[in-house]
């Protein structure tokens, strides 16, 4: 959902003049309809169990048809890894602007030979993290157009607490937690999950779940309410503390929009620095963090959120440079003028 949340975030920033109309490799790209956007799936290498030098001339005629249907004045790419067909896209279609949306925080020593796709592209945005002081990856210092760090919304768009309850059908008196950790057993005790779990309901917090934290083998679990929606940032206001990782969007939801946080980083990814950014928060006194959830490590950290996490997440404001979303959607409208003018 990343991708998504990204671009739409552009999209919805964007000048009347500007159409936005989505390509997506992910197979969640329907959320964008409930925007009023028109959308296309294209399936993944994955999916479609193409082989790579197959796959990326599928997609290279796959886009390249979508570009002569609608003739897009600019591309918007964003992700970490440019897709070998783009430069087969370009030559056929010079007239188009291409930009690359590319968010930094990479591991170090990770991705230095993808920089060289940004000759690809007429415009580098790079999203800014509020970690970015932390980050010693590959992007740190490359070459782009830096904009403040984005998230979809803002937080003057979020329901307030009761609004935000009634919306997720969860009770309006209660303390209330959000885990979002990845897939996982929610009775195993010894995974991330089910310790989450098992600490909140321990002090007397109520548990909220998105859907891809339910394995298949992960059972019932009577106490456990499933939320589904999208965006779910805006209802945040609907919890007291949340559980979560670290990835780009949920971080800086969670910090802006004023959640109470434990963070536990995904160590697993193979180009995401979420270590770093959770050594920044708790490192700030904005979140606190764990490498990996017990029940015993847990509970004093969600105790002290509870009492003190409101303060604490608050002083976020202090260091935020605001949403850059609206920043990029300016610079895709100035490329778009230029293209319409030549």
């Amino acid at each position: 959902m990343g991708h998504l949340t990204r671009l739409l975030a552009y999209a919805t920033r964007a000048e009347r003049e500007i159409e936005p109309h989505f390509l997506s490799l992910s197979q969640a790209v329907p959320v964008v309809a409930t925007y009023g956007y028109p959308f296309e799936y294209l399936p993944s290498m994955d999916a479609t169990g193409l082989a790579p030098r197959r796959w990326h001339a599928y997609f290279a005629e796959s886009v390249s048809q979508t570009v002569e249907r609608i003739q897009p004045g600019v591309v918007v790419f964003d992700g970490t890894w440019p897709y070998e067909g783009i430069p087969l896209v370009r030559e056929a279609f010079p007239y188009v602007r291409w930009v690359w949306s590319r968010r930094g925080m990479w591991k170090p020593g990770i991705g230095d030979d993808r920089l060289g796709k940004a000759d690809w592209f007429d415009l580098v945005v790079q999203p800014g993290d509020l970690a970015a002081e932390l980050d010693r990856g590959a992007t740190a210092k490359a070459a782009a157009q830096r904009i403040g760090p984005v998230t979809l919304l803002d937080r003057d768009d979020l329901d307030g607490r009761d609004a935000a309850r009634a919306a997720l059908g969860l009770a309006g008196d209660v303390p209330m937690a959000l885990v979002s950790l990845g897939a996982g057993n929610i009775n195993d005790t010894s995974g991330d999950v089910g310790a989450s779990i098992a600490a909140l309901r321990a002090l007397g917090v109520e548990v909220c779940v998105t859907r891809a934290e339910i394995a298949m083998q992960g059972g019932e679990h009577p106490d456990v309410h499933v939320v589904r929606t999208y965006p779910l940032s805006r209802y945040f206001r609907a919890f007291d503390v949340a559980i979560s990782a670290a990835g780009y969007n949920s971080f800086h939801e969670l910090l802006r929009f004023g959640v109470p946080s434990l963070f536990v980083p995904n160590q697993s990814t193979a180009l995401d620095d979420q270590a770093s950014r959770t050594r920044f928060a708790a490192g700030h006194g904005f979140a606190h963090q764990l490498a990996s959830i017990s029940v015993d490590g847990a509970k004093p950290l969600i105790a002290d959120l509870l009492e003190h996490g409101s303060r604490m997440v608050e002083r976020v404001r202090d260091i935020d440079p605001g949403n850059g979303a609206g920043e990029a959607a300016e610079h895709i409208a100035e490329l778009a003028e230029t293209a319409a003018r030549q």
